[in-house]
């Protein structure tokens, strides 16, 4: 019973370990070498940054450590462009896009790693094979996405082909996708673009705001574009 109890309060260590002294040296050797304060990984692209951090099931337990691997793709400035302050601890949901391993379209859930308490020995080899899973699906699952987001263009055109357009009222994702995709059209200096970007907001908000209230909201967005 004493041992049983030994292996679950090392879990967590292992844990720590596991991310320190192997799943972080591999993300190194992809090219995810360079570190942002409260996430795993980061690397910089051409005006963007590709961004990972783990996220621990709530349902972790000291017997077993659940997470899964999430991704983001930052792009420096945005913040600026929209005239929003900048987060005091940056997550990945604030990317302009993001995900989490194990997701896609016909399965919203991602997929959830488990480090279990095991005796040292077992552990050892257990954490090896974990490690190189999470590894594995890093290179075939978020890379070739990654690949297609290396600029801020392909970002907003990311944005754009994700943009599904109602004639009922929006939801908050069409909108923010919206006004993303105005701000980036800003920091990449195509100001006429950003403006019927802003124009497209300003009609789909007034499905469900009052126009005098929508405008209002934009006005500095619109200063920002006139500056």
């Amino acid at each position: 019973m004493t041992g049983g109890h030994r292996h679950e309060d090392r879990t967590t260590e292992r844990f720590r370990d596991l991310v320190q002294s192997r799943v972080r040296p591999g993300l190194d050797e992809l090219g995810f070498d360079q570190r942002m304060p409260g996430m795993l990984a980061a690397r910089a692209r051409r005006g963007v940054v590709w961004l990972l951090d783990l996220d621990v099931a709530p349902w972790s337990t000291r017997q077993k450590v659940c997470f899964t691997v999430a991704w983001g793709v930052h792009v420096p400035g945005v913040e600026e462009a929209l005239g929003d302050p900048r987060p005091e601890r940056f997550e990945i949901g604030d990317c302009l896009v993001s995900g989490r391993i194990g997701t896609r379209d016909d399965r919203l859930d991602p997929h959830w790693y488990e480090l279990r308490a095991l005796p040292r020995p077992v552990a050892a080899v257990a954490d090896a094979s974990l490690a190189n899973h999470v590894l594995g699906a890093v290179t075939n699952e978020v890379l070739p996405v990654l690949e297609g987001l290396v600029t801020p263009t392909a970002v907003q055109a990311h944005l754009h082909g994700c943009l599904v357009s109602g004639r009922g009222a929006p939801p908050p994702d069409e909108l923010r996708t919206i006004r993303r995709i105005a701000a980036l059209s800003l920091l990449l200096g195509d100001r006429a673009n950003a403006a019927r970007w802003l124009d497209h907001l300003e009609a789909r908000s007034a499905a469900t705001i009052a126009p005098d209230v929508v405008a209002e909201r934009l006005a500095p967005l619109r200063e920002r574009l006139a500056s």
